[in-house]
């Protein structure tokens, strides 16, 4: 069973629930060791996106920067409060061009820092993950997760084939994986295989049915680590948006497809 969680939402990034104290009373109960908070960071005002983008990236939908000195003040206090559980500061950022120095300057307050490209540049316009890979833009997401990695203020890749939420896993779709496992190894990062994804599939029973974890993704995945063993450091996170997503049926049904597929999974990480 899961025992530590490093991506965590509460209701500060406008679409999960709970206060940050609900998430960290769940995890003392399901025996956890080690949670980190890690909440959709703010977006800066420069992002580059029209009023469209802003819309249809649901941005809206992040944090804002007046909470963000709210949010870290509340794991202080619980780190305090809570002292037989380890709680770690982080978030979950975005990577859009030419703002650097706004993400360099987040990443100095906290313990850890969460690549989650949700959206992303293409030729001139900012694209959904969700909705917008193609063979052509498929570039731009690839070329999102190579600059915020080289960049050096991630310590995670969050839900590393979220590209083939609408995608088929063709060969340069196979290509896009293997640089993205190739990036983590390089820069010693985490590379997340993700169970709330899993709410997006009716038929929760048919792997191949699932928008991600993606079945093929992951065997690929797991062929690189038995050809590389201890080169690429896998970890489960819930994405939880309620406390109770911490170890729900979605969790369960991952962990069980880890151990049918034999992949190795980090269970504690260390930044």
């Amino acid at each position: 069973m899961l025992k530590n969680n490093y991506h965590t939402h509460m209701k500060y990034c406008n679409h999960a629930e709970g206060e940050t104290v609900d998430y960290v009373k769940k995890a003392i109960e399901l025996g956890f060791s080690e949670l980190g908070m890690s909440d959709h960071a703010p977006i800066p005002l420069n992002h580059g996106m029209t009023p469209a983008e802003w819309e249809e990236n649901y941005c809206y939908e992040n944090m804002t920067l007046d909470i963000f000195d709210k949010y870290l003040s509340e794991i202080d206090e619980l780190r305090i409060k809570y002292p037989n559980i380890k709680i770690l500061k982080g978030l979950e950022s975005e990577f859009l061009d030419n703002n650097l120095e706004w993400y360099t300057n987040l990443r100095k307050r906290l313990d850890y820092m969460i690549l989650g490209i949700h959206f992303y540049n293409y030729d001139g316009r900012v694209l959904d993950t969700y909705r917008d890979i193609n063979d052509q833009t498929v570039d731009g997401y690839l070329r999102c997760a190579r600059l915020g990695i080289e960049s050096g203020l991630f310590d995670y890749l969050a839900h590393p084939d979220l590209y083939l939420y609408n995608y088929e896993f063709n060969d340069k779709a196979k290509e896009v994986c293997q640089e993205l496992i190739d990036l983590c190894v390089k820069y010693d990062i985490y590379f997340e295989i993700n169970t709330n994804g899993l709410k997006y599939t009716d038929n929760k029973l048919d792997q191949m049915r699932w928008r991600y974890p993606n079945k093929k993704f992951w065997l690929y995945v797991k062929d690189y680590m038995d050809k590389n063993p201890g080169k690429l450091k896998v970890i489960v996170g819930a994405d939880s948006h309620t406390p109770d997503a911490l170890n729900n049926d979605n969790v369960k049904l991952v962990e069980e497809f880890i151990k049918e597929i034999g992949l190795k999974v980090v269970e504690k990480a260390e930044f």
